[in-house]
């Protein structure tokens, strides 16, 4: 009975014109939070939100490193040189994420998990415990997507060192945004908006009749500020910070972005990173690429591949901004 009564409360609408319903979808995913506004006219709220919950339980019990029998996991345990199958859905990621591989010189990868393990995102756990060079260099022997072979005709992957893993949180949020759209789109609805976590993606118009308005906060570590304003449209945006998740052991700041390329953390001045993609899978990865790379690099690399990129970084209590001309058009008067 408790579940119905929240059920309930949260399907309630929150915002209708003359000619149009809207109704608010919220739930718990991912170790986050998920938002979802769509038009319902002619559709089930109650049965929209039961759509979702299957599609998220089932990517969560694929790629959830927390889940003991996942299908990462299991991947994860395999150590007799076999070459594991994926289901659709985890494969269609793992493409995803070996393109990113690909495209930015090994700055987006899914083997990192053990220097996240070993990092850890908590002052308080971690606290004097920062790795040495050699504990490091040690973890950065298992690390690399170059260490797993892809074998597209048979979907399935093999490992080139007994101890890789795969984590795929820096991409599957994204992944379950695009899958929860699909969903709404099924039940015939063209006019939504999709959050998980803070990855968004919309499609039609809002309650008024007017774009989504999406907002990309300051990074500042204290309060949720406004920076600017998008508005979204058949499209999603995806944003990675150095801002809220991080330690400081003796004075000196560790973000939880991770560099593949040495196994610490960043320290360049970039602090924020919001990619505008099609497919928020990828718009979560690109993201997570370009916090690795720093300004310079992540800038050129967006203007190479023409996406509307926005920058944020700062130089002591100073911040500056960047915006590639694609993100540009999708700015709006605050």
């Amino acid at each position: 009975m408790r579940l119905f009564l929240i059920l309930t409360l949260t399907l309630l609408c929150f915002a209708c014109s003359e000619d149009a319903q809207y109704n608010k979808i919220t739930g718990n995913t991912m170790g986050t939070t998920y938002n979802v506004i769509v038009q319902t006219d002619n559709a089930s709220p109650q049965d929209i939100y039961k759509d979702i919950e299957v599609e998220l339980k089932d990517i969560n019990q694929l790629m959830s490193t927390y889940i003991p029998d996942s299908e990462i996991n299991r991947f994860n345990q395999l150590n007799n040189g076999s070459c594991f199958r994926f289901s659709a859905k985890t494969w269609e990621v793992l493409l995803a994420a070996k393109k990113v591989y690909d495209e930015t010189g090994g700055a987006f990868d899914i083997t990192l998990g053990p220097l996240i393990s070993r990092w850890g995102f908590s002052a308080e756990e971690y606290q004097e415990k920062v790795p040495s060079q050699d504990e490091i260099d040690t973890l950065l022997q298992q690390v690399g997507t170059d260490k797993i072979t892809y074998d597209i005709h048979n979907q399935c992957l093999s490992k080139n060192h007994p101890n890789v893993t795969i984590n795929l949180s820096a991409i599957a949020k994204g992944y379950g945004v695009d899958r929860v759209a699909e969903v709404v789109e099924h039940h015939g609805i063209q006019n939504y908006l999709v959050e998980i976590g803070g990855e968004t993606r919309a499609k039609g118009v809002n309650p008024s009749g007017s774009v989504w308005r999406v907002a990309v906060e300051k990074p500042v570590s204290i309060t949720q500020q406004k920076m600017l304003v998008i508005g979204l449209k058949s499209t999603s945006i995806a944003t990675s910070g150095d801002y809220r998740n991080y330690f400081e052991v003796n004075g000196q700041r560790f973000s939880h972005t991770i560099d593949p390329a040495t196994g610490f953390p960043v320290t360049h001045e970039l602090t924020s990173v919001s990619v505008i993609h099609p497919e928020n899978m990828y718009a979560d990865a690109y993201a997570t690429a370009l916090t690795v790379m720093g300004t310079e690099k992540a800038f050129s690399f967006a203007q190479q591949y023409d996406l509307p990129v926005f920058l944020i970084s700062h130089d002591g209590s100073e911040l500056s901004t960047q915006q590639t001309v694609q993100f540009e058009a999708f700015t709006l008067d605050n």
